[in-house]
């Protein structure tokens, strides 16, 4: 798994991806990208190729835009040479729905309260079998980046 989470603030540029050659029979991978973007500029790339077969592959791309100031393109690309493999992918860019934070709010949450918690939602990825003191370190930087939006 290449796993990757952005914040793009204004005035940035971040180009970031992950290319997968699937070479082995019975192979899998997988790439996730969950960017909020605040201003700047954001590409999400990510590409697997399937050179053996019966692999499988998965490609994910989200972008949260929060500003109009900033600029975000997924660039997904899967590309195999045989038949028999499962290559999917998912992209999206869009913004929070106005009716997840007025929910949020009429729990008695502050908009930005129920904004922060969106934002840190979908950036929280659980990776299997990730060792529990890197799990921690993972969410300790998400808490540190989001107290400086």
């Amino acid at each position: 798994s290449f796993i990757s989470i952005i914040a793009n603030h204004p005035g940035s540029y971040v180009d970031i991806g992950g290319e997968v050659f699937l070479e082995a029979e019975n192979t899998s991978a997988e790439i996730i990208s969950r960017t909020v973007v605040y201003g700047g500029e954001n590409i999400a790339r990510g590409k697997i190729i399937a050179k053996a077969p019966k692999v499988k592959g998965h490609l994910e791309c989200q972008g949260l835009m929060l500003s109009d100031k900033g600029n975000m393109r997924a660039i997904p690309e899967l590309n195999s040479y045989f038949s028999d493999v499962e290559l999917t992918h998912e992209a999206a860019v869009g913004k929070i729905a106005k009716e997840e934070v007025e929910y949020l709010m009429a729990r008695g949450l502050s908009e930005d309260e129920a904004v922060s918690l969106i934002v840190k939602g979908f950036l929280t990825i659980k990776i299997e079998g990730i060792p529990p003191a890197l799990q921690e370190k993972i969410d300790k930087t998400l808490e540190i980046a989001k107290s400086g939006f």
